[in-house]
């Protein structure tokens, strides 16, 4: 320390001898005499400003020279920083395998009034044909997927009775066919569980979720619930019946609000509900069918990679397994929670179609539900006749599942029924159901009938649990 003063002590000593000597010398060269500033100046400020400056680089150099201070390492992740996400981690792992009992499905769609004709139609090859009552630009029938004899006029007639701005939505040719579609599932629906609500039963709860396109106005949701309420269950109160409805987008919309219901049952557990989802739509009114076509989604004879316009409706009645259990329900399956995610791009978009996102949502549910792939004997998805949407179905089935023939045991329902969003997967789901009672083997339900989301659930037999209590001696 002591050499280090003495230097700078030196060196600025020296400063001033040199600056002095010069500016002397200077002086009596040009034989001047100074002033006191100029003694001020050149004899104390000049010198005190050099040493300065010399003083001020040095430092400067030697913080470029010092090596920088050593940054110490960061404090180790708490693990117990939040108590509870140890919890949390173990309830998601467990929401992963929550499952819910399918116990009935009422459906009414062009190819029949049951899922097992569906199936027939599927098998039998059938698909829609050219309607009668509209044309297109050129003058040539529409391809349409009509129900038979649907009793639109009667639904009017029930719907003229009613009153208020809801009229302007039950004006519409697409709701009236829809609600009529409707009608039938639910009288279906409400005879088969009259029972259960009979006068002096043990009722249960209902809870009715009513999936309505995502094109109908909110504003008349309060009054389709009253309406729901007033024509099917009159009877019930507000502790027996709990209606919602719901506008979706798509089939994978749908399809999420099956999962919904399956974590809802699970982490409210009850032995006295049952969830009813409910959903109608129609596509083959005229508006409808000038919308597609003027958006290049309608099929024809030269563009047979679109659309064909659908309709159908149906009822999907579900419980746990304990409410299966007390109400014997004989003709019951288990569907798992819903594995879901987005293209990274449509399947008409170009270039090669791939399964890859389909084939890993099967991978996850799979590994999740601790079903092997050879167990699986039948694949329903909702995808129709476009010859894009099976490549991707099938590529997605991948190795995993070679042991399924693509005609016999990958059926797409909406070959058959045309296009319906958003309850199509629904409608796949209740086919899916039948094969599983049928062949006693769990059924991948594949949905994929949207642009990009794609949506896939494993439906298994209903086995019921051993009666573990002791008997009597």
């Amino acid at each position: 320390m002591w050499s280090s003063v003495l230097k700078v002590l030196g060196g600025s000593l020296l400063t001033f001898a040199i600056v002095w000597g010069l500016v002397l010398a200077w002086w009596q060269s040009n034989d001047y005499e100074p002033s006191r500033i100029d003694l001020a100046l050149y004899l104390g400020a000049l010198p005190l400003a050099l040493v300065g400056g010399y003083l001020l680089l040095r430092g400067f150099i030697e913080h470029l020279k010092a090596p920088p201070p050593a940054t110490p390492p960061p404090a180790p992740a708490m693990l117990d920083d939040d108590p509870l996400a140890g919890k949390r981690a173990q309830t998601a792992a467990a929401e992963r395998s929550f499952s819910l009992c399918l116990v009935d499905a009422f459906l009414s769609a062009p190819a029949g009034a049951s899922a097992d004709d569906i199936l027939a139609a599927i098998e039998a090859g059938k698909r829609p044909e050219p309607g009668s009552r509209l044309a297109d630009d050129e003058g040539f029938p529409v391809f349409l997927a009509e129900v038979p004899d649907l009793d639109v006029d009667g639904m009017g007639e029930k719907l003229a009775e009613e009153s208020g701005a809801i009229r302007q939505l039950f004006d519409q040719e697409a709701v009236q066919r829809a609600l009529a579609l409707l009608d039938g599932v639910l009288e279906k629906a409400q005879h088969s569980m009259a029972g259960w609500f009979a006068e002096g039963a043990d009722k249960p709860h209902l809870q009715v979720l009513w999936l309505v396109p995502g094109d109908w106005s909110p504003s008349h949701f309060p009054a389709l619930r009253t309406w729901l309420q007033v024509n099917y269950w009159p009877t019930l109160n507000k502790t027996d019946l709990e209606i919602a409805v719901l506008p979706v987008s798509n089939e994978a919309a749908a399809m999420r609000q099956v999962d919904e219901i399956i974590l809802r049952a699970n982490r409210e557990a009850s032995n006295n509900e049952l969830f009813l989802l409910a959903g109608a739509v129609s596509a083959v009114d005229e508006q409808t069918v000038d919308k597609w076509a003027a958006g290049n989604k309608l099929f024809s004879a030269k563009h047979q990679d679109r659309k064909i316009p659908g309709e159908g409706a149906v009822a999907l009645l579900l419980a746990s397994r304990a409410m299966v259990e007390r109400l014997a329900l004989p003709e019951a399956t288990v569907i798992s929670r819903v594995s879901q995610g987005p293209r990274d791009k449509p399947v008409d978009a170009g270039g090669r179609i791939s399964g890859k996102l389909i084939e890993q949502l099967i991978a996850g549910l799979l590994d999740v539900s601790a079903v092997e792939s050879p167990l699986i004997k039948t694949v329903v998805f909702d995808g129709d006749h476009r010859p894009g949407l099976v490549t991707e179905a099938l590529e997605g089935l991948g190795e995993s599942f070679s042991h399924l023939d693509p005609l016999k045991d990958c059926l797409a329902t909406g070959t058959v029924n045309g296009a319906l969003a958003p309850i199509g997967s629904l409608l796949a789901l209740a086919c899916a159901r039948s094969k599983v009672l049928a062949t006693e083997s769990p059924v991948l339900c594949l949905s994929n009938q949207h642009e990009l989301d794609r949506a896939v659930l494993l439906a298994t037999p209903f086995v019921a649990r051993a009666n573990t209590e002791p008997s009597p001696t």
